[in-house]
């Protein structure tokens, strides 16, 4: 083969492989906590889910929720601060995202207070999930088709932060994060 269809190894290929891998790191993270969720009323809809099991699924829920905010938290969104590239719309989009992330920590902390059978914890949960779908829209459809074309992020070690944080928050929460639909061991 012909040296002329051999890829160049540019510095902005690698810089756009990494935003691509950060990228698809994040929203895989959401699709985790939207099928969860979805888990969630699939047990709950059954006649034979004890309510440990549902208890268990709402801790799995918000161990998803909290590791991966504290993935955007700590990681993604000071990054995009200390970007020049990032411009107002985009700040104000981070900015939302984190008022939405503090409501639903308040809900994430309501319910691992409460037990299933109390009347308050499926609606509850029902809100935690629209905050979640509102958030989710938010980031995929506002703030990451946005920087696309922010090559001055530094999206190589933005997406090595990424993963090398995620695998220590799942260290940190494999109890919560355990089977779906099961009572953790005691």
């Amino acid at each position: 083969m012909s040296h002329v269809f051999q890829p160049l190894d540019l510095p902005w290929q690698g810089e756009r492989q990494a935003r691509d891998e950060a990228v698809a790191l994040l929203m895989e993270d959401h699709q985790q906590v939207l099928l969860a969720l979805r888990q969630y009323e699939r047990l709950s809809a059954g006649a034979g889910a004890s309510a440990a099991e549902r208890e268990a699924q709402v801790r799995r829920i918000c161990a998803l929720i909290t590791l991966h905010s504290t993935l955007e938290e700590e990681v993604l969104y000071p990054a995009l601060r200390r970007c020049p590239d990032v411009g107002k719309a985009e700040r104000r989009l981070i900015h939302e995202a984190e008022v939405e992330q503090l409501v639903v920590r308040i809900l994430m902390s309501q319910l691992r207070r409460m037990e299933a059978q109390d009347p308050q914890f499926e609606p509850l949960l029902g809100v935690l999930g629209r905050y979640v779908e509102h958030h989710v829209k938010d980031v995929e459809q506002g703030i990451l088709p946005r920087l696309n074309a922010v090559a001055s992020l530094g999206w190589q070690r933005l997406a090595t932060d990424l993963h090398r944080r995620r695998e220590e928050l799942r260290v940190q929460w494999q109890q919560d994060l355990g089977t779906p639909g099961k009572a953790p061991r005691a």
